[in-house]
């Protein structure tokens, strides 16, 4: 099982990663994290290459991430919220995905779910209702768009004040808990 996982902070060592690092620790397969600070990509153009073509008109390092989305059974996203969605190179990477939903105008999107998903997110801020809406609403469309299923999330506010997953056991309680959702194969 190949599991692909996207980090979007910019803290490498911090509760975002805490968090994918736990998830990932419990899962078994091929595992690889693509930190989303780390990538060479351009932003969309909207050329509208992709409505005919698989592909994108930009050659740069999302034509390695495309094959390696192809390639996953489980994808996950882990991000902070900056300003109510993820931070700008995931954002970037995301906008990219435009070639996936293009499919619908190609006429060779695929009906069925090929793929697991889940996303974690950190806020720093304490609970509020609309905390994680923004970046919730965009990943789990960029999991949908790219074949794949989302069987949950797990969301960590207060991040800013509790600073170790370890502090946390509802959050790695969580976790467990996503974990054994994803592990499941149709």
């Amino acid at each position: 099982m190949k599991i692909l996982a996207f980090f979007g902070g910019a803290r490498k060592h911090r509760n975002t990663m805490s968090m994918l690092n736990y998830l990932l620790d419990n899962l078994e397969g091929e595992k690889e994290i693509i930190n989303c600070y780390d990538l060479s990509v351009s932003p969309c153009i909207d050329s509208r290459y992709c409505y005919k073509h698989r592909a994108c008109i930009i050659k740069d390092g999302m034509t390695e991430i495309y094959k390696k989305i192809d390639e996953a059974d489980i994808i996950i996203f882990a991000s902070p919220i900056y300003f109510f969605g993820v931070p700008g190179p995931m954002k970037v990477m995301i906008d990219r995905f435009q070639m996936y939903w293009a499919g619908i105008k190609r006429g060779d999107k695929p009906e069925n779910y090929a793929k697991l998903g889940a996303y974690l997110m950190s806020g720093g801020g304490p609970s509020f209702k609309t905390q994680f809406t923004g970046g919730g609403l965009e990943l789990s469309e960029a999991l949908k768009v790219t074949n794949t299923k989302k069987v949950g999330q797990v969301l960590m506010d207060d991040a800013d004040i509790v600073k170790d997953l370890d502090q946390r056991p509802e959050i790695k309680e969580k976790i467990d808990e996503l974990a054994l959702l994803l592990s499941v194969r149709k």
